[in-house]
């Protein structure tokens, strides 16, 4: 019910757009005064909070329509009204979050994230594990989280911009965000197309293995290229322009490619292991497999930067058409693909979908603002990650017939702590036989994890990551004192 609440969330995301934040931070150095700036940001909250309401409202109007569509039955209108009114604070807040960044300032941003994920947990574990409300827990809890983080948000925003309405401002915000919406709508149908083919090929098993995959290599994104792109996305507009820009924009980019390969590597290699931990022998995948996931997600990251020519000379039709044909080969490759291939097809075909992204963002682009990417050392590097990777992954317990010796060595050690913790009562001794059957899987986890580590002197080596790196402790430094040199 969660997931398919979701697919409406999803589609009004799609109606509404998320290029509203974008072209205010766009816009905002292109204004002379600070009094422009906070008519840009007020402007900007007007317009976001008309979008998402002449979306929403239709939907809460029919929202039994749209429950037996998306459900099956009228009687779960009440659903789709919260999970609407859930939708009107998500997306409202994004405006007042994209002003905290524009300030330069991450460490609110991070503050207010934890603590909307405090509260958030918290409701969730009070409501559907205590109160047993189930999915109506689940919707409450974003609701109150959502109503409290953007009135937070707005309150904060709106004490520091005040209350004013630009016109010309709108005009050219919805120009510059408007032709990003069927592009939106292309990437909506590139990401459910593997979806819908993995389940009417291959059955409901292995479209579970294929999103299990992909929620495991989002980490990814959850670990470095979110709070990355929160602040170079803002941070980029204002130095583009300067002499230097172009130059800095190629050593940044060069460094976040260096984070998400040495984060890959750890995925590529514990991934595996964690399906096999977590999930049943079904969702259980080879090295290839996640290796080729999590290039692709590497890869879809990249594009959010080779194409910054296009949102810096304001072309986002032509964004829309990168989407478009992306998404049109997608459909076609995952047809081809997965009905011979299985998982390891659908997982190519996203590759190679988002590799053509890149290079087609990265030609269009560089006619409007030419970035002198390293790219010798970044294929160096990726070069140097993928054989680690395949190196690393044919250390195996299981191979090496070490499991057995493994688990009667530690399993003493395991139970004797667990006993004393009273973790042995937990399921009727049911966790005790989990965790003491997993010890080989949780050493080879942990090896390869240290081996992992030998990417960072190759980094060092190619002069990407020099010894006075260890001295900088916060990406929030990198940003605002990129390094120099580096190849």
């Amino acid at each position: 019910m969660i997931g398919m609440i979701d697919v409406v969330l999803s589609i009004m995301t799609l109606a509404v757009g998320s290029g509203i934040a974008g072209a205010m931070g766009r816009f905002y150095f292109e204004q002379e005064t600070e009094q422009e700036r906070k008519s840009l940001v007020s402007t900007t909250i007007f317009l976001m909070f008309a979008l998402v309401l002449i979306v929403s409202i239709p939907v809460l109007l029919f929202h039994e329509s749209v429950a037996w569509l998306a459900l099956g039955s009228r009687d779960y209108g009440y659903y789709i009204v919260l999970a609407a009114l859930a939708f009107v604070c998500e997306m409202t807040s994004k405006t007042p979050e994209a002003y905290i960044l524009l300030q330069q300032k991450p460490f609110l941003i991070s503050f207010l994230a934890l603590g909307r994920l405090i509260l958030g947990l918290s409701l969730n574990v009070y409501l559907i594990v205590s109160l047993e409300m189930g999915v109506l827990g689940y919707l409450y809890a974003s609701l109150i989280t959502g109503v409290l983080s953007t009135l937070v948000m707005h309150a904060y925003a709106l004490y520091h911009v005040g209350l004013s309405f630009k016109k010309s401002f709108a005009e050219k915000m919805l120009r510059f965000s408007l032709p990003l919406v069927p592009g939106y709508l292309a990437l909506f149908v590139r990401g459910n197309a593997s979806r819908v083919i993995l389940r009417t090929y291959l059955g409901l098993s292995q479209l579970g293995a294929f999103e299990m995959l992909f929620k495991f290599s989002t980490l990814l994104g959850v670990l470095i290229v979110q709070p990355f792109s929160k602040i170079w996305n803002v941070k980029r507009y204002e130095i583009c322009d300067a002499p230097e820009g172009p130059e800095t924009m190629a050593r940044m980019f060069t460094l976040q490619m260096a984070s998400m390969l040495f984060f890959g590597v750890i995925l590529a290699l514990e991934i595996p292991l964690l399906l096999r931990v977590m999930t049943p022998q079904e969702f259980w995948l080879g090295e290839g497999i996640v290796l080729l996931a999590v290039c692709s997600r590497i890869l879809n990251a990249a594009y959010q930067q080779v194409n910054f020519g296009l949102l810096y000379a304001k072309k986002t039709y032509k964004i829309t058409v990168i989407q478009w044909v992306t998404s049109i080969l997608s459909l076609v490759l995952n047809l081809w693909l997965i009905g011979r291939y299985g998982i390891f097809g659908a997982v190519l075909a996203s590759c190679l979908v988002t590799a053509s992204q890149c290079l087609m963002g990265h030609f269009m682009s560089r006619g409007y603002y030419r970035i002198p990417f390293q790219w010798q050392t970044i294929t160096k590097m990726t070069l140097a990650a993928t054989v680690l990777v395949l190196a690393i992954g044919q250390v195996s317990f299981a191979g090496f017939g070490m499991s057995v010796w493994l688990s009667q060595s530690l399993t003493p050690g395991v139970v004797a702590f667990m006993q004393a913790v009273h973790l042995d009562v937990i399921k009727d001794g049911k966790l005790l036989l989990y965790v003491t059957g997993n010890i080989p899987l949780v050493v080879e986890g942990t090896l390869k994890l240290l081996l992992s580590l030998f990417f960072l002197p190759v980094l060092i080596y190619l002069g990407v990551l020099p010894w006075r790196i260890f001295n900088h402790f916060s990406t929030w430094h990198f940003l605002r004192h990129p390094l120099r040199g580096g190849g």
